[in-house]
């Protein structure tokens, strides 16, 4: 046990950045200008499942993940509607909704 932790003591942080792909941060300074030049601040995004099977709900949950992080492109997703800009059901909809 003692062997190793001085192993991994002693041979430190091996780990390397994630690379970052210049097309992916041109795409989103390029989006980041528009959504400022339209809505001149960020844009507030409200999720509504509509009875979908979830797959949607993950999908846009991963988005404000470290990984994706539309927060810096300025898409943001609000828990009410009364901050949202603009609203993004999923599921089936129909005109009884």
């Amino acid at each position: 046990m003692l062997r190793q932790l001085r192993v991994a003591l002693r041979t430190g942080i091996v780990t390397e950045p994630a690379p970052r792909d210049s097309n992916v941060e041109r795409v989103g300074a390029r989006l980041a200008d528009e959504i400022r030049r339209r809505f001149r601040r960020s844009l507030a995004i409200r999720e509504v499942d509509a009875g979908s099977c979830n797959g949607c709900e993950l999908e846009i949950a991963g988005l404000t993940g470290p990984h994706y992080d539309l927060e810096r492109f300025g898409l943001s997703f609000v828990a009410s509607p009364r901050h949202a800009d603009c609203l993004l059901v999923t599921g089936p909809v129909t005109r009884n909704m």
